[in-house]
Order: C-alpha cells, then sequence, then structure tokens
C-alpha cells in the first residue's frame, strides 16, 4: 500500500497523517487478544505512579509472532518506507495503557528528542505508526499534536530534575526527561494549532519524530491503548556511547524489514 502524493503532502506539511478504520476489527480484535495472553511481567513494563496501573509496555513483540507480523504489515510498513525514502528497520514497540481513571498525562515532547540524547540518533529520519488498540475520544485522553511543529528541528528542551537517576524509566513515565515549557507550546500553537485525532478502534496515524505531542490524564471509564511502532532508516543507526538503552526499549536488530501478506493478521484468526 502507498500513499497518494496528497497524503505525503499532508504528512509533510503537518507532520502526521491520519487514516480512520485503517485496520479492520478482526485484525483489531486479533492483536487485543495477543496482548491478553502475553506474559505479565515482562522488562520494558512501565507502571504509573500508584505502582498499581500498567502504564506502557516495551518490546512486546518480542514474545509474539503476531506483533512480528504487524511490524512488516504492508500497510504500515510499506507508507513508512515511502515517507522515509530508503530501507528501515523496527526501532521501537511499544503500547501505551492510558487506563481507564488512573492513566496519567504524557508532557510536552519531542520524541527525537530522547532518541538523540540517550541513543546518539544522527538524524530525525524516523516515523512512527499509533494503531488505536480502543475507540479514543475525547474523553480518554487523546494525544495531542501541534501541527507543523516537525518544521522547526529539535527544538529546544528542558530536563528535568531528579533527585536521582531512575534509569530508563525517567523516558516514558509522566515526568519525563525532556519537555517543552508553556512559552514555548504557546508560541507553537498560536501558529500551527492542535490536532487530536479521534475515531474508532482500528485507526492509525503515521507522525515525525519532531512533532510536539502530549496527551491529558484519562479520568473517564474509557481505556485507551495505543500501539506505536516506530520504523527507523538503516542509513540512521544510532551511534553507540558504549551503554545503549535496553533492547525492549531501542531494538538492536538492523535487519532491513520486507512487507509480508497483507492478511497476515487474519491468518492467526
Amino acid at each position: 500500500m502507498k500513499f497518494t502524493q496528497n497524503q505525503i503532502q499532508q504528512y509533510k506539511e503537518e507532520g502526521m497523517l491520519f487514516l480512520p478504520n485503517y485496520l479492520s476489527k478482526v485484525e483489531v480484535s486479533t492483536l487485543c487478544e495477543e496482548l491478553s495472553r502475553l506474559p505479565e511481567e515482562i522488562p520494558g513494563r512501565m507502571m504509573e505512579k500508584d505502582n498499581q496501573t500498567v502504564r506502557a509496555l516495551h518490546g512486546i513483540h518480542a514474545y509474539s509472532k503476531i506483533f512480528q507480523g504487524l511490524i512488516q504489515h504492508p500497510l504500515l510498513l510499506e507508507p513508512a518506507q515511502q515517507i522515509l525514502g530508503d530501507s528501515i528497520y523496527l526501532y521501537q514497540f511499544k503500547i501505551n495503557m492510558k487506563a481507564a481513571f488512573t492513566g496519567d498525562l504524557w508532557p510536552w515532547h519531542q520524541d527525537y528528542a530522547f532518541w538523540y540524547e540517550e541513543d546518539g540518533m544522527p538524524e530525525p529520519k524516523t516515523v512512527s505508526v499509533g494503531i488505536f488498540l480502543d475507540e479514543v475520544n475525547q474523553f480518554n485522553g487523546p494525544l495531542y499534536f501541534i501541527s507543523g511543529s516537525h518544521k522547526e528541528g529539535l527544538i529546544k528542551f528542558e530536563v528535568h530534575k531528579f533527585i536521582e537517576d531512575v534509569g530508563w524509566e525517567a523516558n516514558v513515565s509522566a515526568n519525563l526527561k525532556y519537555y517543552l515549557d508553556h512559552e514555548t507550546i504557546t508560541r507553537l500553537v498560536e501558529r500551527g494549532g492542535i490536532i487530536a485525532p479521534v475515531g474508532c478502534a482500528g485507526s492509525v496515524f503515521f507522525f515525525h519524530s519532531n512533532i510536539a505531542h502530549a496527551s491529558v490524564p484519562n479520568i473517564s471509564p474509557y481505556p485507551r491503548k495505543l500501539l506505536i511502532i516506530t520504523y527507523n532508516s538503516i542509513k540512521n543507526m544510532p551511534r553507540s556511547s558504549g551503554n545503549p538503552r535496553p533492547e525492549f526499549l531501542v531494538c538492536q536488530d538492523y535487519t532491513p524489514l520486507q512487507p509480508v501478506k497483507d492478511d497476515v493478521l487474519l491468518q492467526q484468526v
């Protein structure tokens, strides 16, 4: 599957492209059932501040052939290759859970800030794909994007001052290590406005690593599970600092990905 030139242009201008009803109900059901079968205790599990609510699961594709197949689904992989204009590999795989009533916020940030600072990624030559595993509505913490903010490149960010070094958790907690201040966000929003994609499960969006985004806490009774796959150009591999982040956060298999059959998820039913 390839994007039209109009879709590519919209992605370039806004920094993201939203596609409602992109995956079928059967495909989404397959993904949700697979998620429920995975082991509870995995190295990449992140909890909310209450230490009871799961905030995110990282690297779970390592435990699932279904999720591995999803990574190579032509509806996801081929447009990503088209956007980046290069061979690509899997950089990151995660599910942000945003539980009903207790799912916490994600502060304003750019993803590339983490990948540049923590991993030594040379350039923002990535594309991330978000997949709604639940209906996302105005009440359950949809992602907010600032349209066009990716054009500013890597914006000067603030660094959260921690009492102690909490390791990789600082990159995925509600107190993000790198975040954008209020003055910066105000300036960006005045220029580009805020987009908050909502829609049924199976809707998908592609987004740039430099687009500023955030989400508010979920105080509704509706859970909001969001699966995110990040692809990176094989010419943009991180420059190792000798202390790489865990494999469940940053994949170290640089094998170029190839599309599989578009019924890869339906075959699992």
